[in-house]
C-alpha cells in the first residue's frame, strides 16, 4: 500500500495479529509509538510484528510510505544470490538447473 499522511495528522491501519508489516519511507518523517514524539526519518524501513494496528503520526512535513503487511511464513530459508529456497539442497538443484538453462520450466 502506498499510504501518505498530512502533516501533523495521525493514520491508523488495522492488520491481522499473526501478520508481519514492515513499512519503507519514501518522504518525510513518522512516528510509530504513541507514547513516543521519537520520529523516524525517509529512506528508512521499519518491521513490526505484534499488534493488530497499524498506527502512524506525521511529522511536520507530509509523510509517505509504503506499507507491506503478509502472514510469514515459518519455514526455513536457505538463500544464495538471487535465489531463495527452503534447503541448501534445493538450493544447490537451483543453481545447476540454472547453469543448465532448466532453472525456469
Amino acid at each position: 500500500m502506498d499510504a501518505e499522511v498530512k502533516t501533523n495528522e495521525k493514520w491508523s491501519f488495522e492488520t491481522e495479529n499473526d501478520a508481519d508489516l514492515f513499512i519503507y519511507i519514501l518522504q518525510g518523517e513518522g512516528s510509530f509509538d504513541p507514547q513516543s514524539e521519537q520520529y523516524i526519518a525517509e529512506k528508512h524501513a521499519v518491521l513490526f510484528n505484534e499488534g493488530d494496528t497499524f498506527r502512524v503520526k506525521a511529522a511536520n512535513k507530509e509523510l509517505r510510505l509504503l506499507l507491506f503487511l503478509g502472514k510469514p511464513l515459518r519455514e526455513p530459508v536457505a538463500w544464495g544470490g538471487p535465489i531463495v529456497m527452503n534447503t541448501q539442497e534445493e538450493l544447490k538443484t537451483a543453481f545447476r538447473e540454472l547453469d543448465e538453462n532448466t532453472f525456469i520450466k
